[in-house]
């Protein structure tokens, strides 16, 4: 159908875009391709700006303490980050633009690279102050790591999760869980059994938490809070999902717990195509604990 490659496709439509600045980053920031867009905008040609550190063109004000652009953090502790911030043209004058970083990962979570596009909204030769971050107008999914080792549970659990919108990572123990947090800042909430071999949910959300110490946290159990408080292995006001559980339990712990806004699962249209009644609870004819 066509005379060449979808991938020179790809790239033909990055080069087209002259009023978009296209870049992809190393993980330290240093520019690894430069489309027209960016020339455009910043005056640099791609000989001059690849394998420079992209913190050339950033005010040195608003720089961080490590002489990296602050964006950068933000997008990997967060998925994403974008701003209307201010930049330096090669000839030293300064312009307004919108930029949207996004951090780029492996199949196993590891950041290779990051994504900045970058578009004009004031002329040459506006205010170099700070820059001034705005809220992000689009709401991403909320990112969960879903850590139990009965892998019936755990595929069951993810699958609701995953139908109420949220984005589900998976471990199937305590050290498989702490190796995805350490590579990837990005996610929101760990929900852990509480029992399982080798390293336990709670010593996994200490572990998890002295790394993440915004982490919020979640446990699955057997038992009930009340049980697990008396011997001694939760403290009192833990939130727990008490198995087996279904997706209204674990929407509403979700909610809560991310202070999201969850749609009423008894008015939401789910899809036809039939589900297994082993979808509808997580836990039920397993392991409780």
């Amino acid at each position: 159908m066509f005379s060449i490659g979808f991938e020179h496709l790809k790239q033909l439509m990055v080069d087209s875009l002259p009023d978009c600045g296209l870049v992809l980053l190393d993980t330290e920031g240093k520019v690894l391709s430069w489309n027209e867009g960016a020339k455009g905008l910043l005056g640099y040609e791609e000989a001059d700006a690849v394998g420079q550190p992209f913190a050339r063109i950033v005010p040195p004000e608003t720089l961080d303490p490590a002489g990296a652009p602050p964006a950068l953090a933000k997008a990997r502790r967060h998925g994403r980050h974008e701003e209307i911030c201010q930049r330096t043209h090669s000839d030293g004058t300064g312009l307004e633009l919108r930029e949207i970083v996004i951090p780029l990962r492996d199949p196993q979570h590891n950041l290779v690279a990051f994504g900045l596009m970058m578009q004009a909204l004031g002329g040459r030769g506006a205010s170099t102050g700070a820059a001034r971050a705005t809220p992000n107008p689009s709401h991403r999914k909320a990112r969960v790591l879903v850590a139990d080792d009965d892998d019936i549970v755990r595929a069951v659990t993810s699958n609701m999760l995953t139908d109420l919108g949220y984005e589900v990572f998976e471990a199937a123990s305590g050290a498989e869980a702490l190796d995805i947090l350490s590579r990837d800042e990005s996610i929101d909430l760990l929900l852990t059994d509480v029992i399982m071999p080798g390293m336990g949910g709670r010593q996994l959300a200490d572990k998890a938490q002295s790394i993440r110490p915004d982490l919020k946290l979640v446990f699955a159990s057997g038992y009930f809070p009340h049980a697990l408080v008396e011997k001694g292995i939760l403290a009192a006001g833990t939130d727990v999902l008490v198995k087996p559980y279904r997706r209204r339990d674990l929407a509403g712990v979700m909610s809560r717990v991310l202070a999201e806004d969850v749609p009423d699962l008894e008015e939401r249209s789910w899809p036809r195509t039939p589900v297994p009644p082993s979808r509808d609870y997580a836990g039920a004819g397993h392991a409780w604990l």
